[in-house]
């Protein structure tokens, strides 16, 4: 007798059919809420990345602002302002044309302070030329030595803007605090990489020790902005010497 021709067992074989499949959809089922559950989870954790990420960088903006302030500050307190003060007493004392060379300086250090905190155009200039520029200014202070090698490579404004911060912070902190008499920047950029290299012959410092005026916190956070490798090199009498590198993202 064959086993369609016995009723109870076909009935047997139809409910074993329907529980295979009830199993299979039930198994289906439960893949696929763990997925989505597992998809809600990673998604929290992206955007928590997100708002991480958002929160570093106000952070690091307000930090830099903050610092903008205190260097405006300081700047227009310890030249600027001690500048006037000084042709203010000396008034009765010069004759005209020595005041008029008096207030050149003023008006010169103002121009450069201004140059120095307003954001430069980044659309419309080289970051070679930004920096030449700047050192140009300089150079009437110090003797600077600028070198560069660079190809036809695309640098995004970001890029330019912290790595020209980042020359104006090491250069303003080698005038002030290092006793140098030559500064040597070097600017290399390939098409896969960006490497700036600041070095003086000023009295330096012990590594290790606090040293406030390199400004190396606003440093870190310049560097941190555009993912940037750096390592600071100095010793007592021997000047100090700054690399950079910045990876090019096409």
């Amino acid at each position: 007798m064959s086993q369609w021709e016995n009723p109870g067992l076909v009935v047997e074989w139809i409910w074993i059919g329907i529980g295979l499949f009830f199993l299979t959809t039930l198994l289906i089922t439960v893949l696929i809420i763990n997925y989505l559950k597992s998809i809600r989870k990673n998604k929290q954790k992206v955007m928590q990345l997100v708002r991480n990420t958002q929160t570093e960088c106000w952070e690091n903006t307000l930090h830099l602002q903050e610092r903008d302030r205190e260097r405006l500050a300081e700047e227009l307190h310890d030249n600027i302002i001690s500048h006037l003060n000084v042709i203010r007493l000396n008034i009765n004392h010069k004759n005209t044309e020595e005041l008029n060379l008096d207030l050149k300086k003023s008006m010169q250090q103002i121009r450069e302070l201004s140059h120095n905190l307003t954001p430069p155009d980044l659309g419309e200039i080289e970051l070679t030329d930004l920096i030449a520029d700047y050192l140009d200014q300089i150079s009437k202070t110090i003797h600077v030595d600028f070198r560069h090698m660079i190809t036809d490579t695309l640098i995004s404004s970001p890029v330019k803007l912290n790595i020209f911060r980042i020359v104006q912070e090491l250069v303003t902190n080698i005038l002030k605090h290092a006793n140098a008499t030559k500064i040597d920047v070097s600017l290399r950029i390939s098409l896969e990489y960006l490497m700036l290299t600041i070095e003086d012959n000023g009295s330096g410092f012990k590594q290790g020790t606090s040293h406030h005026g390199i400004g190396l916190r606003n440093i870190q956070t310049r560097a941190q902005k555009i993912r940037a490798a750096y390592k600071l090199k100095s010793k007592p009498e021997r000047g100090t010497k700054f690399i950079a590198c910045v990876v090019i993202e096409s």
